[in-house]
């Protein structure tokens, strides 16, 4: 019973470690929206600069949007030609929100995260492959850095290794 109280205990804190932690722009699964946007869904993050929307490759199967926090965490989204994040990376001195990152994914994720602890996995690096998402997370203070993406949403003819790089 101890160690079930402890292992959850850890990983509340780490889940709310990372909801507090900042603001982010994309959301997997979801449309890239812009600073300001008029809705009241997560689409409103404050804080955030959109720095810049280039191309990803040549082949145009994708789009790449970068995005920096105020805390100077850069988001990387990239989207299909249909306009859905289908993989979002971070590199920076803060974790993002990962709630608010992945969306609707993110109980996929604290699933594998908490199936982790209880197996005796504790710390970074954080995997999970569960459910239609694939993170990886790694990091300490001052530099944090990592990706999600939904395979069922990754274009075709996209090597997300290549992608992710």
């Amino acid at each position: 019973m101890k160690y079930f109280f402890y292992s959850n205990r850890l990983l509340l804190c780490g889940l709310l470690l990372a909801a507090s932690a900042g603001n982010v722009l994309a959301t997997l699964g979801q449309a890239p929206s812009p600073p300001g946007a008029s809705s009241s869904t997560p689409a409103q993050w404050p804080g955030t600069r959109k720095l810049a929307v280039v191309p990803a490759v040549p082949s145009s199967l994708y789009s790449l949007h970068e995005s920096q926090l105020e805390n100077g965490t850069m988001i990387r989204e990239y989207t299909t030609l249909a306009g859905v994040v289908f993989a979002v990376a971070w590199r920076g001195p803060v974790l993002p929100d990962l709630s608010a990152l992945l969306g609707g994914y993110f109980n996929a994720f604290k699933l594998g995260v908490e199936q982790a602890r209880l197996s005796g996995k504790r710390g970074s690096p954080v995997n999970v492959q569960r459910d239609g998402l694939v993170i990886k997370s790694s990091g300490r203070m001052r530099n944090f850095f990592g990706y999600a993406y939904a395979p069922e949403l990754v274009p075709a003819g996209v090597n997300i290794n290549d992608v992710l790089q």
